[in-house]
């Protein structure tokens, strides 16, 4: 925390500066959401315990209800979940793979980013996939 503005904030609060450090962190944010659900994709997945803000108890695998029983505050996770919740609306399924994908893209753009990238670069290239990859996609479909 800055020093001479301890009265200004709330007990554990952090201030950061730069592009860089507030795109880290918002990194990490949506890998911490990711995480919580990569445990419960697939046919081993496993259950998750949670307890919603009205001590409701949830046990479940399916990613939709364990995001929405937790109150994410964070920006950027909550994007995240977003993207989620429209998959669950358009699809009605694969809410996790959203969400484990989203974090993993994330934490590969996290390496290209401490190697000295810049965000706009790593954005760039990752639409240049995008691209690549429904060019592949629908040349398979032909």
């Amino acid at each position: 925390m800055p020093q001479g503005g301890s009265s200004l904030f709330k007990e554990g609060y952090n201030m950061h500066s730069g592009i860089e450090e507030a795109v880290i962190r918002n990194i990490h944010a949506v890998a911490e959401l990711s995480e919580i659900v990569r445990t419960s994709f697939g046919p081993n997945g496993r259950n998750k315990m949670v307890i919603n803000h009205l001590e409701k108890l949830f046990v479940t695998s399916d990613a939709a209800t364990i995001i929405r029983e937790l109150e994410v505050v964070h920006p950027a996770g909550k994007v995240l979940v977003m993207a989620s919740q429209q998959q669950e609306h358009e699809m009605g399924d694969r809410t996790n793979l959203v969400m484990i994908l989203a974090g993993e893209l994330l934490r590969k753009a996290e390496y290209l980013l401490t190697m000295g990238l810049h965000p706009s670069e790593v954005v760039l290239g990752y639409e240049l996939a995008r691209d690549r990859a429904v060019e592949e996609l629908e040349s398979e479909l032909d």
